[in-house]
């Protein structure tokens, strides 16, 4: 067992928790006595969840101590990012014009609290999560712990830096195009994107329908696949929400990979600029599973041109994000425009002018392209690509270019509905973390889990910890 509670997996925890070694009441203090000390440097937080959190730690160790009503996830700290409901305190959406938004739990926040988690707060984002980066009118710029001169990514890049640097083991992100794998990506962190609505993901911000999933954000696979355990399953009120049921997440560690087939794609054929190290790691990784036993074929998945279109109907003229923000506060734009981010601002300027027509060939686009997504996969078991290349300077980072479609292997996936993790696979000469992204076919998450899995055996990647985190 680790020395340092900090440094401990989820897993490790609940094991230390049943053996009486600590209490949650002891891990619980010690996360926030980190954060007080650690946070105040990479703006991980945007609020903290004391007193809440401490009454929780204070349950689960009465839990613990009898035996009784112990969930799978009693005394574990998690934090939510600040897209999703949390009782008693505001969900801003990283924006201003929502810091004092204060609404009941969310689908997740209650299942967290049903299976004994402590929510320890809520974590940064940019504006609206539109951004790559965490820079918002509401706190300083989200730093990455390994380097406080890079950015912590976005859109789920508080979380991202807060798993990195031990500011508790767990972190529920969510992801629109990517947003807790690129985080995870250059943080050096697991996350898996889940196939959709494997963990609901209905909140009261409904911007980007049928393509934002929330995921689980972690230093190690076996703690990703106890957020799945206790949290995925049929959510009654989303009539999206209709997977089948599995039964247990932990399946992944059993079965050999030997024999499966891996397509690996560095460009997925459209010559994508990509880091000259990031595409190593690719070609070590796919050089780690055929040694396992796979079959591995060079292979580019179908043409991202339809899901590439969606991108500028679906943020700057669908009118999505304009339309959630209305519906929330009429007059939205008349009332804050002037608290918008050079980010945000001219995505809800552009809301009004939303064509319905061009919103419908939107989304039938991406239900095609779903379509040739799964029929390629019946060719292969799995894909692996870059990720993304090592984070950037805070500030080299640009406003993205809304007119243009992204250069994203993240994307399809979520249009496709596919799972999707982000794998820790070193580093990058400049000492930032690298990771390769695995794809899998629609509702195998199991699979993927395994596939991760099967990586971090031979390469563990969770001993590794940014110098700020170390004190």
């Amino acid at each position: 067992m680790k020395e340092n509670l900090w440094q401990m997996s989820a897993n490790e925890l609940i094991d230390g928790y049943r053996k009486r070694s600590f209490s949650p009441v002891d891990v619980t203090k010690e996360v926030f006595e980190r954060i007080e000390k650690i946070d105040p440097l990479l703006s991980a937080f945007l609020a903290l969840n004391y007193e809440d959190a401490m009454a929780s730690a204070k349950n689960a160790e009465q839990a613990w101590a009898t035996s009784k009503d112990v969930g799978l996830l009693c005394g574990v700290p998690i934090s939510l990012k600040d897209s999703i409901e949390l009782a008693g305190h505001p969900t801003t959406y990283g924006s201003k014009a929502f810091e004092n938004n204060v609404q009941p739990d969310s689908e997740i926040a209650m299942r967290i609290r049903n299976q004994g988690g402590v929510i320890i707060g809520k974590t940064n984002l940019p504006e609206f999560a539109l951004h790559g980066a965490v820079d918002n009118k509401l706190s300083p710029a989200g730093r990455n712990p390994w380097n406080l001169e890079h950015t912590c990514g976005g859109s789920s890049g508080g979380a991202g830096s807060q798993v990195a640097a031990g500011l508790g083991p767990l972190a529920i992100g969510t992801d629109s195009g990517g947003s807790v794998r690129m985080p995870a990506s250059i943080n050096g962190i697991f996350a898996i994107k889940p196939t959709y609505q494997r963990i609901p993901s209905v909140q009261t911000w409904r911007a980007a329908p049928g393509r934002s999933h929330n995921g689980p954000m972690t230093r190690t696979v076996d703690d990703s696949a106890l957020i799945f355990q206790a949290l995925a399953g049929y959510d009654p009120r989303d009539p999206e929400s209709n997977l089948e049921k599995i039964s247990d997440y932990f399946e992944y560690r059993n079965g050999d990979i030997s024999g499966l087939t891996i397509a690996v794609s560095y460009d997925f054929g459209r010559g994508f600029p990509m880091d000259s190290e990031a595409l190593e790691k690719v070609r070590e990784t796919a050089q780690l599973f055929e040694k396992l036993g796979c079959q591995i074929i060079e292979a580019d998945p179908p043409t991202i041109e339809e899901s590439e279109e969606l991108e500028p109907g679906i943020w700057a003229y669908s009118g999505d994000h304009y339309a959630a923000a209305e519906a929330m506060i009429p007059n939205f734009l008349e009332k804050h425009l002037n608290d918008l981010s050079d980010v945000a601002r001219p995505v809800y300027e552009a809301g009004p002018y939303a064509k319905a027509w061009q919103y419908r060939r939107i989304v039938r686009r991406n239900r095609a392209y779903g379509l040739k997504v799964q029929e390629w996969f019946k060719d292969y078991d799995f894909l692996l690509s870059p990720e993304m290349g090592p984070a950037q300077k805070l500030d080299s980072m640009k406003l993205p270019d809304r007119t243009k479609p992204p250069q994203s292997f993240n994307t399809p996936f979520n249009h496709a509905y596919n799972p999707a993790a982000s794998v820790p696979a070193g580093f990058h000469s400049n000492g930032l973390p690298l990771g390769v992204q695995i794809v899998g076919r629609l509702g195998d998450d199991v699979g993927v889990l395994r596939m991760a899995y099967a990586m971090e055996k031979e390469r563990p990647w969770s001993e590794f910890w940014p110098e700020i985190s170390k004190g």
